[in-house]
């Protein structure tokens, strides 16, 4: 990334701060992560940033809530995931995102502790609104994103960071999230006897009386 795009987030960053302090500073990371400009990815934030505002709840730097986001794959405007993760801190490397495969743009973030959640959607009208833009024409042409001319989405990128939640957001009423049993993490670790790489040990299989990994034991369960 050139030094001119690490400036151009850090101006689009200052356009978050109406959010509340340091949320100019978290929008500039979410941009330097996500890579480029687009139109799903600031909904995925505002729609995060909403759900934290209506649970009274902070940014995850633990393990103490889910987002359970209803993109998928194998479609347009999958980015909004990213939106989601930056804004709310419920992220993948911590295990705090599950995608629901639903190929809606709206997400539920659960809190462990007490099952309060709440469900964001983005407004039908700003869904489309998104897909009729310039940017998308240029994505389905197979333009990269990064490669679309910015003038074609730095407009509609800022409009959504700095519009109202109203405007293209609706929010549920707090309610229960049930959650399912979860494994306990484990904090050991071994050698695989076969390729030698490092292995966690939960992950470990028993194939001809060696502990070894999922891919070496063709057990990928």
């Amino acid at each position: 990334m050139e030094k001119k795009e690490f400036e151009l987030f850090h101006e689009i960053g200052t356009h978050a701060a109406h959010l509340g302090e340091g949320w100019d500073k978290v929008l500039e990371a979410a941009l330097i992560i996500h890579g480029h400009l687009c139109g799903a990815m600031p909904l995925g934030f505002r729609t995060g940033h909403l759900a934290l505002k209506a649970l009274s709840a902070e940014r995850e730097p633990n393990m103490a809530k889910i987002a359970l986001v209803e993109t998928g794959s194998a479609h347009a405007a999958g980015c909004f995931v990213d939106g989601i993760q930056l804004a709310t801190g419920c992220t993948f490397g911590k295990g705090l995102v599950q995608k629901l495969e639903y190929g809606k743009w709206a997400v539920t973030i659960a809190i462990k502790k007490d099952g309060r959640a709440v469900r964001v959607s983005v407004k039908p009208e700003a869904v489309q609104a998104m897909f009729d833009g310039k940017f998308m024409d240029h994505r389905r042409k197979g333009i990269p994103p990064a490669e679309v001319p910015k003038e074609f989405i730095l407009e509609p990128f800022i409009k959504t960071i700095t519009r109202s939640d109203e405007e293209f957001l609706e929010v549920s009423d707090i309610f229960t999230y049930t959650f399912p049993p979860a494994p306990k993490p484990s904090f050991n670790i071994a050698v695989c006897e076969v390729c030698g790489e490092m292995v966690a040990e939960n992950k470990l299989r028993v194939k001809d009386g060696k502990k070894v990994c999922l891919p070496c034991s063709e057990y990928m369960a």
